[in-house]
């Protein structure tokens, strides 16, 4: 057995103990630099009981999911002037990542089968389906070291494997939001969200918007969308009044998204209770 000498025990646990409370200290004073800047942005927000669009009031920033809510968050929010949004290297791949996620499948997954088609060396053109087939189906180890099978892999490697047989891969138009997002909406298994979600990752577009189930929810709560929205059916009028909530907001829609995007999902238990009071 090894014996330390006490005066080292006590020297090892002040100096853990120092540290310790170094970090504290540092937190304590990150989270009041915070506040003060919530604080002094507050000041500049207008009041809740003026309207930001017709018949939408900006709301309390302390209340979850207001308008002025979302303004703060954004202003909260550092972001890069890089493109982060995109997922693959090209083109070609950012397709089949999206191709890959989407309604049912957790984001986690879908980036999981992509890195693993990508890999395999299997997102290029004339791949066969049976490749594609039995890269998906087979399980994926996922947190925790369990295994876990992807969803719609039949139907997702048809998909992408009409995609890379494709006679106009090269001839992609990457040039135009517009014509990019009409293009891809030729693509088997792609509808206008997919489109939608393609041309923002790749072009940092700001004329287009995903408007998937989060931003929704985010819509109807804060008054910029009807409570009878449908997706399905009106998917780019909704389009339009994403667009001009984040113009009144004056912040940019691809990256309001990605805010609501991840708010929305870490909180949607109580989303889907402040829904159910609306």
């Amino acid at each position: 057995m090894r014996f330390f000498p006490i005066n080292s025990v006590f020297r090892y646990l002040r100096i853990g103990l120092l540290n310790r409370l170094s970090r504290r200290v540092e937190d304590v004073h990150n989270e009041t630099q915070s506040w003060l800047k919530i604080e002094a942005f507050a000041k500049e927000l207008p009041t809740p009981e003026e309207e930001l669009l017709p018949g939408v009031k900006w709301g309390d920033y302390r209340k979850l999911y207001t308008p002025a809510y979302w303004k703060l968050q954004y202003h909260m929010t550092e972001f890069t002037e890089s493109n982060t949004h995109r997922i693959g290297a090209s083109i070609v791949q950012e397709v089949v990542a999206c191709l890959l996620g989407g309604y049912g499948i957790p984001s986690e997954m879908g980036l999981l089968a992509f890195y693993r088609l990508r890999d395999l060396g299997l997102i290029q053109f004339g791949v066969e389906r049976k490749e594609l087939f039995e890269a998906l189906s087979e399980p994926f180890e996922v947190k925790g070291g369990k295994k876990a099978k992807y969803r719609f892999y039949n139907q997702k490697a048809t998909y992408i494997h009409r995609f890379l047989h494709r006679a106009d891969l090269n001839s992609i138009p990457v040039d135009d939001d517009q014509e990019l997002r009409n293009w891809l909406l030729t693509i088997d298994g792609i509808g206008p969200k997919t489109a939608s979600w393609i041309t923002r990752n790749w072009l940092q577009s700001e004329n287009v918007a995903i408007i998937d189930i989060h931003i929704l929810r985010a819509g109807i709560i804060a008054g910029f969308f009807g409570l009878e929205s449908d997706v399905t059916s009106g998917y780019f009028d909704l389009e339009n009044s994403y667009i001009s909530f984040c113009n009144a907001l004056k912040v940019k829609p691809s990256n309001l998204d990605a805010v609501i995007w991840d708010n929305m999902k870490k909180s949607n238990r109580i989303a889907l209770q402040v829904l159910a009071d609306k």
